[in-house]
């Protein structure tokens, strides 16, 4: 079984040497290779070669003594840490690199902080004992007392016993401890061994390699176990291939999984690859504790689990910083972005997106040393060369005090309420959901739908329009209809209960936070001080020694992140800074903040906080301080007031109740939509009954979507009666033949068709034809679509933005002012009525000229 070994270490404290050292002496490299003379056998890139720098984790396979085991190399610089915290996700046992030159150093401190969130069992290895150094047991007082107390030499058996009761019977009784009493402790996290040795000089490389063989003899039979659950795996890492292929780095942490298998997102596993260094070995299977590349799958993400593993939560350690990717050649921002989108994959945390107000590309970094990493990787790959302008750092929102948001969402024929919880937690727990109502006031699956939707979208604050952390969510109330409710109602229900609610009790914003170390000659620490203190952060008394005063403590990214400059300016040279992420807290400057961004909530239609009841037969929209005066469902604060369900107007138009379709279903519309006519009349048949022009979709047939469907096809739905009841000339055709009416609209379309690149749909209601299923066909260049009995075109065209958003570039022509507010949540464009009569008019315009057509 394969044991799989994480090196960690703060920058220059020597990890890739060690890493050469342990596979050199375990014969799995023919020689020694150097950071400095860019050969290392796990330095691969060509950056990381140029700059003496890990930056992207990597395995390498080597077998000690009867063991197989995996070393995974991390980054050690700060800027890079996403990367490494990400491959903690694989590790079975992790290696914590100390300098015996420098001691323990703040990102020393975070990395021990990551492995204890992860239960991970940790060897610390004290490296550059053959330069100058403080001793070892000076160096073990200084990382009991930096790291934990439970950390010991794992030469003094005397100290090892001391952790456990039983390990101390065993000791007195006979001098010694065993190899599985140790394996126990190391495996529980209730010691942390300490060897030292130096990585340059092959010392004590030798012992490390013994005791990281032992521990993984000891764990055979844990692991053996394994192999036989159910399949389970972890998702680590994404690394492009170009040309749309792609690794997916993979620790299988049950079960098995083979070549041709199939995944549980129904995606099928081409290759399995082991990879040692930037060589790599086919397989045909991969077993429990293997670390192993996929090939085939293209819609995995790092984090993800799969099989019998969940996903895991966010990274603790992310960006702080955002910024503009700004193109210094004539690339189109527009253009560059899909390509671009793709850095995401492999790095979430760049959270790459499409700013469409300001037309920019915004990219989330760590800090420089990212910066310029990713500017020469866009430049090589993707041949833009690009510059990084810095906008600000991210801020956040929470709220001070607990609230219970209500939304409620009624258009005709839906119905959904949700009253949510919502209680400030301590600072970086994130966001948390649970539910505290009966099923018999809210069915189960409803709640879970509430809970989806609470987790899958980030929901932002009312002050500057940035992402929520730190709130409890607690699903405490609900109400659907057994006719009315389908699943899209309880998302904008939750939505809007979330944004009631922080509209009714405020959010504070919250900027990041750097703890920092800085080093000064004793003369300067006063500057050093006040400097600090002008920044808003705080501090400890300093310490001296030798001459040299050192300041550690915290504050505002946003005013300390360039201080290095300014205080290399005044020391000369002599002062050095350390910055590492220490979460979110409150923002030294909120009022400032709030007014240069800009944001105002009520604005914001994307998130809108107002709800939607239904009143005498038409919608009301209700805004948000409104809510709770006309919410179906008592909150908590009046659960004394009651009202019977049955009390509650259904609301129905007199064309009946919607009946959904299906994705597939619609899919299938599309497909039949685009070849039923081929050969045949286009001018035959304008109503809905005709053979020869409508083809029906049989309710149990089981349509495959096509596989080749371009990105972003775009879509001109059109609400058909809508628009002829908007439009003068066609309303006189209605009131003649309903027939010639829709005749004449479908021409018209046709002819916009022509000068456009839309694929139009034109809907029409049939809900009134008794046992009418839902029928399409092709009329000239375009496509018509006739609902069901007791379907709308609004239903229709809803249900269709909401399972194709994503897929689709979706534009739909409608007047109707409930079904905007739904289309506009599901992500497609609107355009009125009126907006689509002038842009047709304006192109029959554009075609007379363009063909010099003269009108009477």
């Amino acid at each position: 079984m394969n044991f799989t070994w994480g090196i960690l270490a703060h920058v220059d404290a020597g990890k890739t040497t060690l890493s050469e050292s342990i596979l050199f002496n375990a014969k799995a490299i023919a020689s020694l290779g150097r950071v400095d003379h860019g050969d290392a056998f796990l330095d691969t890139d060509m950056q990381e070669k140029n700059r003496g720098i890990t930056i992207f984790s990597k395995p390498a396979v080597f077998s000690y003594g009867a063991n197989e085991m995996t070393l995974l190399d991390t980054p050690g610089h700060v800027d890079f840490a996403t990367e490494t915290e990400r491959a903690l996700w694989a590790l079975d046992g992790a290696i914590l690199l100390i300098s015996g030159t420098d001691g323990v150093q703040p990102h020393t401190r975070t990395l021990f902080s990551l492995l204890k969130k992860f239960q991970i069992p940790t060897i610390i290895f004290v490296n550059k004992m053959d330069m100058e150094n403080a001793g070892a047991d000076s160096l073990i007082a200084n990382i009991k007392s930096e790291l934990a107390d439970n950390c010991v030499d794992l030469a003094d058996k005397e100290a090892i016993a001391s952790e456990s009761e039983a390990a101390m019977e065993e000791y007195f009784e006979t001098g010694s401890i065993s190899d599985a009493t140790v394996s126990e402790l190391f495996n529980s996290r209730k010691i942390y061994p300490i060897l030292f040795g130096s990585a340059l000089k092959n010392d004590g490389v030798d012992e490390l390699l013994s005791f990281m063989s032992l521990m993984a003899s000891e764990n055979q039979d844990r692991m053996k176990a394994r192999e036989l659950e159910d399949f389970g795996a972890r998702v680590y890492k994404i690394e492009s291939l170009g040309r749309d292929s792609r690794l997916t780095f993979t620790k299988i942490t049950s079960g098995s999984i083979k070549v041709k298998d199939v995944l549980p997102n129904g995606e099928k596993v081409d290759q399995i690859r082991v990879y040692s260094g930037n060589k790599y070995e086919q397989v045909d299977e991969a077993k429990a504790f293997d670390i192993v590349a996929l090939v085939g799958p293209k819609e995995t993400f790092a984090g993800q689990g799969l099989g019998v593993e969940n996903d895991r939560e966010e990274l603790s350690l992310t960006p702080v910083l955002q910024y503009q990717i700004s193109f210094l050649d004539d690339t189109i921002p527009r253009v560059a972005f899909p390509n671009l989108m793709n850095l995401n994959q492999e790095d979430p945390s760049l959270n790459v997106t499409w700013d469409a107000s300001l037309e920019q590309i915004k990219i989330n970094l760590m800090g420089q040393v990212q910066t310029e990493i990713l500017t020469q990787r866009i430049e090589n790959e993707l041949s833009y060369k690009v510059e990084f302008v810095e906008c600000g750092v991210l801020y956040k929102e929470t709220i001070a005090a607990a609230v219970e948001g209500v939304g409620h969402f009624e258009p005709l024929r839906h119905y959904a309420e949700a009253h949510i919880l919502m209680e400030p937690l301590e600072p970086s727990s994130g966001i948390q959901v649970e539910a505290n109502v009966s099923t018999d006031e809210l069915a189960l699956n409803w709640q879970r739908l509430i809970e989806t939707h609470i987790l899958e979208k980030e929901h932002v604050g009312v002050a500057v329009g940035a992402p929520i952390t730190d709130i409890k969510f607690t699903i405490v109330g609900g109400r659907a209809h057994i006719k009315h409710t389908e699943g899209g109602d309880f998302r904008e229900a939750t939505y809007r209960a979330i944004r009631q609610g922080l509209m009714e009790a405020g959010t504070r914003v919250l900027e990041p936070y750097f703890k920092f170390e800085i080093a000064v000659p004793g003369n300067m620490i006063g500057r050093v001080m006040t400097d600090i203190q002008n920044m808003n952060g705080t501090f400890d008394a300093p310490d001296e020694a030798d001459g040299v005063s050192i300041l550690v403590g915290r504050a505002p990214a946003s005013t300390i992140r360039n201080y290095q400059v300014q205080l290399a300016t005044f020391t000369k040279g002599e002062g050095r800074i350390s910055l590492i992420y220490d979460g979110y807290d409150a923002c030294h400057n909120e009022a400032e903040v709030i007014e240069a961004s800009g944001y105002n909530p009520d604005e914001d239609v994307d998130n809108p906080a107002s709800s939607v009841f239904c009143s005498h037969g038409a919608g009301d929209i209700a805004p948000w301080y409104e809510v709770k005066e006309k919410c179906h469902v008592p909150c908590m604060v009046d659960k004394n007031a009651t009202q019977d369900f049955d009390e509650i107007p259904t609301k129905r138009m007199n064309h009946g109740v919607d009946e959904w379709l299906d994705p597939d279903e619609i899919d299938k519309i599309l497909h039949m939509a685009t070849h039923s006519n081929h050969g045949k009349n286009p001018k035959k048949g304008w109503h809905y009954g005709d053979g020869d022009r409508v083809r029906r979709v049989d309710s149990d047939y089981v349509y495959k979507a096509p596989k080749e469907i371009k990105a972003k096809e775009k879509y001109l739905l059109v609400d058909g009666y809508n628009l002829i009841y908007a439009w003068p000339e066609l309303k006189e055709v209605l009131d003649v033949n309903l027939d010639g009416a829709r005749g004449k609209l479908l021409d018209i379309l046709s002819n916009y068709k022509a000068m456009t690149d839309y694929n139009v749909i034109a809907v029409f209601d049939a809900y009134r034809v008794k046992g009418h299923e839902v029928t399409a066909s092709d009329y000239l260049n375009i496509h018509q679509v006739f609902t069901a009995e007791a379907q709308t075109a609004d239903a229709y065209i809803e249900r269709f933005t909401h399972e194709h958003g994503k897929k689709y570039d979706i534009t739909v022509v409608t007047s109707d002012g409930l079904e905007q507010v739904i289309i506009r949540g599901a992500g497609a464009r609107l355009i009125s009525s009126r907006e689509f009569i002038q842009e047709v008019e304006q192109k029959a315009v554009e075609l007379r000229n363009m063909y010099d057509i003269e009108m009477d």
